[in-house]
């Protein structure tokens, strides 16, 4: 009797660690493909008679796209690639192995008559050792309650030599718009590059940029990218709803929210050092070429016409990465910003339709 229930004992310890070793379901995500996912390539959203790329990964991170069935509107399409030949929205799905896999929704729009949101530029020239420049700041908070989103802020540091955060671009930037000391000192402040804001007392008045800020533009900007270890990857989108000449773009990247000291001349605003003001959207680097920007050819500036630009920047490893952004900007062939757009890294956004 003790050899049999020696003998069963045996035979459930067998069991219960073979049971341990195989695992459950719930472990199998680690090692088994258990669901695909859809992604659309460039966003869920395109200009009309552009293609749509697709992209289907299994949950272990596996592309397997040319393996996969993929279905528009549940018509199966050849490939991956899909071009709308009417606006709306599609219901993309996929078919592998019978794994499951959510849709995903993908919009085709016209620009015929569509507007998109409009913001204008606050151009900051500034320094750590300049007393009147925390008029500019107090200047952009105020601009910002009585706009929320609509201006996008850089500022620029320097002399080089008296602030820890002037750079190469930067100097570039002050020499491009002529603050160097002589005719223009800090602060100096412009609106959309050719409008200059005066340096008077009053950091209230918010009149002057309202002026220009507009309720629509015919130009949309789009920014999309992605990082891999260090390198910043960026993708800029422009869209036209209304024909263009002379055209020119501008990119750079910025870091938000750095903290230092700040001379302060302005007893309302602070002591006469301030020693943890925040410095917001500070010029880090150009992406473009020049500071002035680069030409759009004429061809890409047409009505529904889709111009797009990649840029790739090798970040410093001292930069706060949560912190840092991207600007665009488009000008006319004068330099004035006619719309601008902001984005954080690593973020890709859509076009801000009205």
């Amino acid at each position: 009797m003790k050899k049999k229930l020696l003998f069963l004992n045996c035979v459930i310890l067998f069991f219960l660690v073979l049971s341990s070793c195989r695992g459950s379901a719930s472990d199998e995500g680690d090692t088994v493909a258990t669901y695909i996912t859809i992604s659309s390539e460039g966003g869920n959203e395109k200009l009309l008679g552009k293609s749509f790329t697709f992209r289907i990964k299994d949950n272990l991170n596996n592309d397997i796209t040319a393996e996969s069935e993929i279905f528009v509107n549940n018509q199966l399409i050849n490939g991956n690639l899909y071009t709308p030949v009417e606006k709306g929205a599609y219901t993309i799905s996929a078919r592998y192995r019978n794994l499951p896999a959510n849709p995903i929704s993908v919009n085709a729009v016209i620009n015929d008559g569509v507007n998109f949101k409009h913001r204008i530029l606050y151009e900051d020239f500034t320094g750590t050792w300049c007393g009147n420049c925390t008029r500019a700041g107090a200047r952009a908070k105020n601009l910002k309650l009585q706009t929320d989103d609509g201006f996008v802020f850089i500022g620029i540091h320097g002399p080089s030599g008296q602030d820890p955060w002037s750079n190469a671009v930067s100097a570039e930037v002050e020499q491009f718009k002529n603050v160097t000391g002589v005719d223009l000192g800090w602060p100096t402040m412009f609106i959309n590059r050719n409008t200059m804001w005066d340096d008077s007392e009053n950091y209230t008045d918010m009149s002057l940029p309202l002026s220009q800020l507009k309720a629509f533009s015919k130009i949309g900007i789009r920014i999309g990218s992605d990082i891999s270890g260090n390198t910043l990857n960026v993708d800029a989108r422009i869209s036209f709803a209304q024909a263009f000449l002379g055209l020119k773009l501008a990119a750079f990247i910025v870091e938000d929210e750095l903290v230092g000291k700040q001379k302060n001349y302005v007893p309302a605003l602070g002591p006469p050092t301030i020693y943890d003001y925040v410095h917001h959207n500070v010029l880090r680097a150009k992406l473009t070429s020049s500071v002035a920007g680069e030409n759009i050819p004429d061809s890409q500036t047409e009505i529904s016409n889709e111009y797009s630009r990649s840029f790739q920047y090798s970040i410093p490893s001292d930069y706060h990465r949560d912190h840092l952004k991207i600007i665009v900007m488009v000008m006319d062939g004068n330099g004035t910003v006619l719309n601008v757009r902001e984005e954080k890294i690593g973020i890709t956004n859509t076009y801000e339709f009205l």
